[in-house]
């Protein structure tokens, strides 16, 4: 089971990082996998289909991002301008950040 505590670790706080590395969280414009569809806000808990969290949309590198990493069947994925940590087996959300990328 995921561990949400990593948010009260300093080494991971993305907010604070993006402020000093803006260029590394611009990562242009967001192509999802079925044309026409728009954002909806995803949260804790949501299962999402399989193509919105498929090797083209991991995060490869987390900790370019001062994520943590994902272990497991977990993977952190860009959805638009959010990072979800998305268990690949079922497609659940465990873990969400708003607003993360530009």
């Amino acid at each position: 089971m995921w561990d949400r505590g990593w948010r009260s670790d300093r080494r991971y706080d993305w907010y604070g990082w993006r402020s000093g590395h803006r260029d590394t969280f611009h990562l242009g414009f967001y192509y999802p996998p079925y044309r026409g569809y728009n954002y909806s806000r995803i949260g804790i808990g949501f299962f999402l289909g399989s193509a919105f969290y498929g090797s083209d949309y991991w995060i490869a590198d987390p900790w370019a991002y001062r994520l943590p990493p994902a272990y497991g069947p977990y993977r952190w994925v860009r959805y638009y301008n959010d990072a979800l940590l998305v268990d690949v087996d079922d497609g659940q959300v465990v873990d969400v950040l708003y607003g993360v990328f530009w």
